[in-house]
C-alpha cells in the first residue's frame, strides 16, 4: 500500500460548511466574496481554499495532520482521520465521505520510511552508480539532504526524489515539541531512511502510479511503486567482482584518484576519451565498482530495490 506526506486535493464546493468565517482570508471581487483561504504551518501544514469562481474546495496537507498516528503517514488506512482531525479544528466541516467518493488528487508527495543504520553510505552508492549523469542529476543539498533529479526542462517530465535521515530532521525544536504534543516516543525515527518522490501534475500522477485517472480513490489504492521504479532507471547494476589486483584495476584506481574520485567528472573524461555511440555504462562499470569497494558498506542495486519492495 502506497503513503504519501503530502496531498493536495481538488473537489466540489458542496462538501466543505465553513463553521469558523473569521478564520479565513475573505477574497473580494466587485465587492462580492469571491473565495475563502485559510492556511497554516504550525502545528502542520494545512492549507484550504473554497472558489466561489470555479465551484472548487482545494485542501492540501501534509501527514501532520494525522498528530500521533503520523508514522503511519498518509494512506488508505489513514485518510479518513486527516479529514476527522481537520474537522476537529472547529473552522469547518468536511463531508468526508462525499470527498472520498468525489476529490480528484492534483500533487502528491509519494513517500517510503525504510530502515537504515548508514544512510550517508547509501546516498554514496547511489551517486556513485548513477547510470547516466546526463540524464540524472544526483547530489546533496545543504541541509543534510539528497537528492536525484531527472535533467529535463519540460516540467511535465521533471522527476524529483529526496532521501534523508528522518531521525534527524525530527530532532529540529519545531518538530520536538510537534512529537510532545502528540505523544509521539522520541525513539519513533531511530534509523529511519525516508524516500519522498514529488509528483506536481495529474498526468505525472497518472504515469507514475500506473493509473488511468487520478481520483482519490485510484490514487490511494494504486500498486505501483514509484520510488523503486525511479531508482531502478536511475541506478546502474553494481556487482563489485572486478579485482583491485590487475593490471586494469591499477589503471581504474589511477584515473580515479586523477578525477578526485568523483565518478560524475570520470563520465566527463571518459565521453572525451571514447567516441560517440559507444556503450558508456559498460565502460563507468569499472570505475563504479572500484570506488564501492573502497567504503566499508558495501550495497548492490539489489540491495536497494529489496529495500524498497
Amino acid at each position: 500500500m502506497l503513503t504519501f506526506d503530502k496531498l493536495k486535493i481538488v473537489t466540489s464546493i458542496e462538501h466543505i460548511k465553513i463553521l469558523d468565517e473569521n478564520a479565513f482570508n475573505i477574497e473580494l471581487k466587485n465587492n462580492v466574496i469571491s473565495s475563502l483561504k485559510f492556511h497554516q504551518e504550525v502545528p502542520f501544514s494545512l492549507y484550504i481554499e473554497v472558489d466561489y469562481g470555479a465551484d472548487e474546495l482545494v485542501l492540501e496537507f501534509t501527514g501532520k495532520v494525522l498528530g500521533n498516528e503520523y508514522p503511519k503517514l498518509i494512506s488508505m488506512d489513514t485518510i479518513k482521520q486527516c479529514f476527522s482531525n481537520i474537522n476537529n479544528m472547529g473552522i469547518c466541516s468536511l463531508d468526508i465521505d462525499a470527498i472520498m467518493e468525489n476529490a480528484e488528487v492534483v500533487k502528491c508527495d509519494v513517500t517510503q520510511d525504510v530502515c537504515c543504520s548508514d544512510i550517508s553510505a547509501l546516498t554514496a552508492f547511489i551517486s556513485s552508480n548513477v547510470t547516466n549523469y546526463k540524464e540524472y542529476i544526483a547530489r546533496p543539498l545543504r541541509n543534510g539532504n539528497f537528492v536525484v533529479e531527472k535533467n529535463v526542462t519540460t516540467r511535465g517530465y521533471k522527476k524529483r526524489l529526496t532521501i534523508y535521515n528522518k531521525q534527524k530532521e525530527m530532532n529540529k525544536q519545531e518538530n520536538i515539541r510537534y512529537m510532545t504534543e502528540y505523544t509521539i516516543p522520541t525513539n519513533t525515527f531511530d534509523n529511519v531512511c525516508r524516500f519522498e518522490i514529488n509528483l506536481n501534475s495529474t498526468a505525472q500522477i497518472r504515469k507514475a502510479l500506473g493509473i488511468s485517472d487520478t481520483s482519490l480513490q485510484s490514487v490511494l489504492t494504486a500498486t505501483k511503486n514509484p520510488i523503486r521504479d525511479f531508482l531502478d532507471d536511475v541506478v546502474a547494476e553494481s556487482d563489485y567482482t572486478i579485482p583491485l589486483t590487475d593490471k586494469q584495476s591499477y589503471i581504474t584506481a589511477l584515473v580515479l584518484k586523477d578525477c578526485d574520485y568523483d565518478i560524475h567528472k570520470v563520465e566527463v573524461k571518459m565521453r572525451q576519451l571514447y567516441a560517440k555511440g559507444t556503450n558508456l555504462t559498460k565502460v563507468m562499470r569499472p570505475y563504479r565498482e572500484a570506488l564501492n569497494r573502497m567504503s566499508e558498506h558495501q550495497f548492490t542495486k539489489k540491495d536497494l530495490l529489496q529495500m524498497l519492495s
